[in-house]
């Protein structure tokens, strides 16, 4: 998904006496714009930039906050539930780590790792280290609230995204682009890899699927043949009533000859 010839500036507004600038230039020059412009954008989800610190403050809004985070956690089966006004820094802990996690987002150390997350995520609030130290304080947790907010907004989009794509072209063309706006070549080449990976290990499956059902119509035919080919089940049971009819009757014979030299013996011994 690089730039190819698009990103070519038109003859009608190209300057005629420099030389054409390269494909690369042009390239750079597109992604460079794009990213610029990406990232003039308030990157929040249901708080504005501007209004951030106002909103966290706000009464109402740290009830709804709460109610939709723990609404996320329930929906999570998760047994982590805040209690406003002001959840016990266990909870508030716990609850970070645990969104965290829906995010995929490798986490040792909070007060380390929080800050990385949220600077990649180029989230709108403002967190002090200071306020992961002592997540219980008001202060602190005006703050924690609004991150957990936002956080679990993006979780519920990431779900979102799994629940109605039906396969992962979206997700690869969406991370493959952001890679390119941003000029980061080793990432679309690590999102290619790993895209056209899984759709090769997902091909050998379904080949290998259906080689073992092919083989399995093979037999199932082959026994089909030699039910329609043999006798019927009552053809079956005739014969082998036949069979034991006729096993019956040498039996019955043996019984009578046996019978019979039985009967010659005991005359043989009166008459001694």
């Amino acid at each position: 998904m690089k730039a190819t010839s698009h990103c070519r500036p038109k003859d009608s507004i190209r300057p005629p006496p420099p030389p054409p600038p390269s494909v690369d230039h042009h390239r750079q020059f597109s992604r460079d714009s794009n990213a610029s412009f990406a990232s003039s954008r308030p990157s929040s989800l249901g708080i504005n930039r501007f209004s951030a610190s106002d909103a966290l403050t706000d009464h109402s809004y740290q009830l709804s906050a709460i109610r939709n985070i723990n609404s996320f956690l329930a929906s999570h089966s998760s047994p982590l539930s805040l209690k406003p006004p002001l959840p016990s820094t266990k909870d508030i802990t716990e609850t970070l780590k645990f969104v965290i996690s829906q995010l995929n987002f490798p986490s040792t150390k909070l007060e380390d790792d929080l800050p990385i997350l949220l600077k990649h995520l180029n989230c709108p609030i403002k967190l002090n280290k200071s306020a992961l130290k002592a997540p219980g304080t008001p202060h602190a947790w005006r703050s924690l609230l609004g991150v957990m907010h936002w956080l679990v907004q993006i979780a519920l989009y990431n779900d979102h995204l799994v629940s109605h794509c039906f396969d992962n072209t979206f997700v690869y063309a969406l991370d493959s682009y952001l890679h390119y706006i941003c000029g980061d070549d080793d990432g679309m080449e690590e999102v290619d890899r790993e895209f056209f990976g899984k759709l090769e290990r997902e091909r050998n499956a379904v080949a290998e699927g259906v080689k073992t059902l092919e083989k399995e119509v093979v037999e199932r035919e082959g026994r089909l043949e030699e039910l329609r080919s043999g006798p019927s089940a009552k053809e079956a049971v005739e014969k082998e009533r036949g069979v034991l009819e006729e096993d019956v009757k040498k039996f019955h014979a043996i019984i009578a000859e046996i019978s019979g030299r039985i009967a010659l013996v005991e005359k043989i011994l009166e008459e001694k």
